[in-house]
């Protein structure tokens, strides 16, 4: 584990930044967008997820300017490389950032102010998603708002309903006193909504929690990404973190109020592996195959609980209708929504 160009100075933020196959062009820009904070007292931790050399040229220039760490890792996956930046990290907020996002030049210091002025342990800011020549504010509330006391439970649930953007560990400042008093740290056996088990943690244990509707992180959605690439094992990495949410839920003995959103988010994730799994051209399987798997895994105790306890309400239109399909046991509706899903994938990427 190799480390360059920290400066001596009192640490506010600390920001891990996980690095696995990132394109250089990418990295410098969410790097330019981290020397460009107005806050003072930055540091950013560079969590390599694979040998760094290829980066070091890059990464040179900016650890003269602004104080930044290399952790160099054995690859272990996204959770590991968060983990190992939080161990790290000096700062008295973390702050997650992706290495192909970037973030406004005035978001730290308005999260920071947010959060000492309100005493919370996690603020959250919005994000812009980032569609090549076009982009979209992906807003939660239309107005500041803190969660305490009995509110804290709305944000909680919402943590767990993926369209809310609260699960995202991105666009939050994080107070790492209590990361690292109440011990929260991702999964490392999670590969797959990671984040939203971590967050659910995090906003289970925070005092409370301050929202900011500024849309200040740009997340780039890739059309090529990890999370749309066809992979055999793509439903059991979903199917794992579901059930460790579900575990969470039992543990704490006290968030039965929550078990809507989980059912909610357990609904969601199996939208997801329809597409990008079950009805997916990669996988090797017919229509008529890929229909009758859909049907079986709809059948599993997992998503048929689940399907039992719909809250419409929490979806988007296009995934109310994908929903009624399942329910319905209209299998081959599902398959033509996820066939123009993966052409508009194409059609982006084509872009």
């Amino acid at each position: 584990m190799g480390e360059i160009g920290m400066e001596e100075e009192k640490i506010t933020v600390s920001v891990v930044v996980p690095v696995y196959q990132t394109p250089l062009e990418l990295l410098r820009r969410c790097l330019d967008s981290l020397e460009a904070q107005t806050l003072e007292g930055v540091e950013v931790l560079l969590a390599f997820d694979e040998p760094a050399d290829g980066y070091r040229d890059t990464v040179a220039p900016y650890a003269q300017r602004m104080a930044l760490r290399v952790l160099e890792l054995p690859h272990g996956g996204v959770s590991a490389a968060r983990n190992a930046g939080i161990r790290h990290a000096q700062g008295e907020w973390i702050s997650f950032v992706d290495a192909d996002d970037w973030i406004d030049p005035e978001m730290l210091a308005r999260q920071v102010q947010e959060g000492e002025s309100r005493g919370a342990d996690i603020i959250m800011t919005e994000h812009v998603m980032e569609y090549g020549a076009s982009s979209q504010p992906r807003g939660y509330q239309s107005q500041a708002m803190l969660f305490a006391g009995e509110d804290k439970r709305r944000f909680e649930c919402d943590v767990l309903k993926p369209q809310t953007g609260a699960g995202f560990v991105t666009a939050k400042l994080l107070r790492r006193a209590l990361l690292m008093e109440r011990e929260i740290f991702f999964r490392e056996e999670l590969s797959a909504a990671e984040d939203a088990e971590f967050m659910f943690r995090a906003a289970c244990a925070a005092r409370c929690i301050a929202y900011l509707p500024m849309p200040m992180y740009h997340y780039w959605f890739n059309a090529g990404s990890a999370v749309r690439r066809y992979r055999s094992d793509y439903a059991q990495r979903y199917i794992r973190s579901m059930e460790a949410i579900r575990a969470d839920l039992d543990q704490m003995g006290d968030r039965e109020y929550c078990r809507d959103a989980y059912h909610s988010c357990v609904l969601y994730h199996l939208l997801l592996i329809a597409v990008n799994d079950s009805f997916h051209p990669d996988n090797g399987l017919g229509g008529r195959a890929q229909r009758k798997a859909f049907r079986d895994l709809v059948h599993t105790p997992l998503f048929a609980q689940s399907l039992e306890h719909v809250h419409l309400g929490d979806f988007s239109t296009t995934r109310k209708v994908t929903l009624l399909c399942v329910k319905l046991r209209f299998y081959y509706g599902v398959y033509l929504i996820a066939k123009v899903r993966h052409w508009q994938f194409r059609k982006f990427a084509g872009q």
